[in-house]
C-alpha cells in the first residue's frame, strides 16, 4: 500500500503528523495544553475579511437556467501561535458566512480550523505531534464544483479530522538511528453520506549512521488498520530492508526487498506477498536531483521517478508514482497541508510557504477533494510536470498532470466507483507591479474520463486579480473569474463569470 522506504541517504525531516479535527473543544485543548507546560511565547492575531461578489450564475446551473446574484461574505477569524524552545503550536480559525441577496436559500455559514502542535518532551528522544482541522470541500465532482468558494451549497460538506502521534528516537552512536512512531486518527463528515473512519498506524525505521561512509542501509516496517463506519476494514503491513552504495557525491545505487502483509477489500487473487525494488539517485550538480525506481509488488510493476532542477531563474520538476491507496490516504496526500493552508492564507502568504507550481498543481486537481460515497481502495498512477521562470518582478509557469484511478473492488455502485482518468494543464503569470501591488493571471483545464460510463467532463477556469497592501495590516484585492464545465451531457454543463472585491484587516 505504501512505497518501499526511501534509502537512508535521503534527507529525513521530522514533520507534524497529518492534521485533523475532532471532538470540538477537546481537540483545541489537546493542542495547547501540553505546550503550556513549557516556556512558550504566545501571539494572538485576530482578523476579519469582507468581500462582495457579483456573479451571473450563482448556483452553477445549466445553460438557460442561470440566476445572477450579489453575494456578500463575512469571515472573521484568528491565528494563535505559540513558540518555545522545544515546542511549536499554531491554531487558525475562520468562520465563513455567505449571504445571497436574491436567493437566501443558498446562504450558509461554515467553519474552518487548522491546528498543529509539536513537542520535544525529551531532548532529541521523545516527540509528540497533535493535529486538528475542519475543512469545507465539494462532496461530488459529478455535481457542480466551483473555484474560489463558488461551489453551490447542496454540493458542499465539512470534514473534521484529528490525529495524535508520539515518536521515540534512539541514537546508537555513529552506528544507527532508530525511530518508532504510533499514530491514531479519525475522519468525520458533516452533512454527508460518506462514512466516518479511524485508523491506527505503527512505524519502525532503523537507519545507518555516520560510521557508514559510502555504503548505507535501512530496516523498516509498518502496520496500519483502517476502519470505516459501515464495517469496511483494511489492514496493511510491510517489512523491508534497503542496501545501497554511494559512488562519490553524485551517484548512489540501492536495492529494496521485503514482504507485504495486507487484508483489504479487493478482487485480486493476491493482496500481499514478497516485493523487490532497485533504484538509482543522481545529483550531477548541486541544483539537480534525479531518482528512479523499478520493482515488482503484488499489484504488478512498481515504478517511480522524481526529477528536480533549479537554477537562478528556472525550476523544472517531473514525477511519477503508483500504488494502492484508500480514500482516507488520498486526503493525507502531498497536497493535504496546502489544502488546509489555502483556507487561511492570502496568496502572498501561500507564496511564502509554497512554490507556485505546488499551488497551481493543487488547484488543477479537483480529485484531491473527491472521495467515494462507498469508501474503498484504489490503484492510482500519477504523472506531474512543472516549469517556472522568475525574472525578479515576474514569475511564469506551466504545470501538467495525469492521474489514473482503478477501483480494487469494482462494485459498480454509481460513477463514484468507476475507473477514471484525469488530465490537466494550467499556466500562470505573477507580476509584482510595485512594492505593495501584485497582479496574478491563471488559466487551466482538466478533463475527467469515466472509463465505465459514457461521461466526459472538461473543467476550464480563468482568474485575473490585482492585490495591494494598503497598510501593514490591511490588504485589498479585485478579481475577475470565469469558469465553465463542458460535458457530453448538456445537463452537466455550466458557465459563470464573476467580479470579486475583498478587504482583509488584521488587529
Amino acid at each position: 500500500m505504501q512505497p518501499a522506504p526511501r534509502p537512508a541517504s535521503a534527507r529525513r525531516q521530522r514533520r507534524p503528523a497529518a492534521c485533523g479535527w475532532g471532538a470540538g473543544a477537546v481537540a483545541i485543548i489537546a493542542l495547547a495544553a501540553p505546550a503550556s507546560a513549557l516556556a512558550v511565547d504566545w501571539t494572538f492575531t485576530p482578523r476579519v475579511t469582507v468581500s462582495a461578489e457579483v456573479t451571473d450564475n450563482a448556483r452553477l446551473a445549466p445553460r438557460g437556467e442561470e440566476d445572477s446574484d450579489l453575494i456578500g461574505t463575512l469571515a472573521p477569524g484568528f491565528t494563535l501561535r505559540g513558540e518555545g524552545a522545544r515546542s511549536d503550536t499554531r491554531l487558525d480559525y475562520r468562520m465563513n458566512a455567505r449571504f445571497y441577496a436574491d436567493d437566501s436559500r443558498q446562504d450558509r455559514t461554515t467553519h474552518s480550523l487548522r491546528g498543529a502542535s509539536s513537542w520535544e518532551l525529551v531532548d532529541d528522544t521523545f516527540f509528540v505531534d497533535v493535529g486538528a482541522s475542519r475543512t469545507e470541500q465539494a462532496a461530488s465532482i459529478l455535481a457542480p464544483v466551483g473555484i474560489g468558494g463558488s461551489t453551490p451549497r447542496e454540493n458542499l460538506q465539512e470534514t473534521t479530522t484529528y490525529s495524535i502521534s508520539p515518536m521515540l528516537r534512539t541514537r546508537y552512536g555513529s552506528f544507527a538511528t532508530q525511530e518508532v512512531r504510533y499514530t491514531y486518527g479519525e475522519n468525520l463528515y458533516h452533512r454527508s453520506n460518506r462514512q466516518d473512519s479511524d485508523y491506527h498506524r505503527a512505524e519502525y525505521v532503523l537507519d545507518s549512521g555516520a560510521a557508514f561512509n559510502r555504503p548505507f542501509w535501512q530496516v523498516a516496517g509498518f502496520y496500519e488498520k483502517e476502519r470505516f463506519e459501515d464495517g469496511l476494514e483494511g489492514e496493511f503491513g510491510q517489512i523491508s530492508g534497503t542496501l545501497g552504495y554511494r559512488f562519490g557525491r553524485s551517484l548512489r545505487l540501492f536495492g529494496v526487498a521485503g514482504q507485504d502483509f495486507n487484508d483489504y477489500a479487493t478482487t485480486r487473487e493476491d493482496d500481499d506477498g514478497g516485493f523487490w525494488q532497485v533504484g538509482a539517485g543522481w545529483a550531477p550538480t548541486r541544483v539537480t536531483n534525479i531518482e528512479a525506481r523499478y520493482g515488482e509488488r503484488y499489484f504488478g510493476k512498481n515504478r517511480s521517478l522524481a526529477v528536480d532542477h533549479r537554477s537562478r531563474r528556472s525550476t523544472y520538476r517531473i514525477s511519477y508514482s503508483e500504488g494502492v491507496t484508500s480514500t482516507r490516504q488520498r486526503r493525507d496526500g502531498p497536497f493535504a497541508q496546502l489544502a488546509e493552508d489555502a483556507q487561511f492564507m492570502s496568496m502572498d502568504e501561500l507564496l511564502e510557504n509554497y512554490t507556485l507550481e505546488e499551488i497551481f498543481l493543487f488547484a488543477l486537481n479537483p480529485e484531491l477533494g473527491d472521495e467515494a460515497f462507498v469508501e474503498g481502495f484504489y490503484l492510482t498512477r500519477s504523472w506531474r510536470a512543472g516549469w517556472s521562470y522568475d525574472t525578479g518582478r515576474s514569475v511564469f509557469g506551466i504545470n501538467l498532470s495525469q492521474t489514473e484511478r482503478e477501483s480494487e473492488t469494482q462494485t459498480n455502485v454509481g460513477l463514484f466507483e468507476d475507473n477514471r482518468t484525469q488530465r490537466g494543464a494550467n499556466a500562470f503569470w505573477q507580476w509584482r507591479y510595485g512594492p505593495r501591488t501584485t497582479t496574478l493571471l491563471t488559466t487551466g483545464i482538466s478533463r475527467t474520463d469515466f472509463a465505465d460510463s459514457d461521461r466526459e467532463d472538461d473543467l476550464w477556469f480563468l482568474r485575473a486579480s490585482v492585490s495591494r497592501q494598503l497598510t501593514p495590516d490591511t490588504s485589498a484585492s479585485l478579481a475577475y473569474r470565469h469558469q465553465r464545465r463542458d460535458s457530453n451531457a448538456a445537463a452537466n454543463e455550466y458557465r459563470e463569470n464573476a467580479i470579486i472585491g475583498t478587504l482583509t484587516k488584521e488587529f
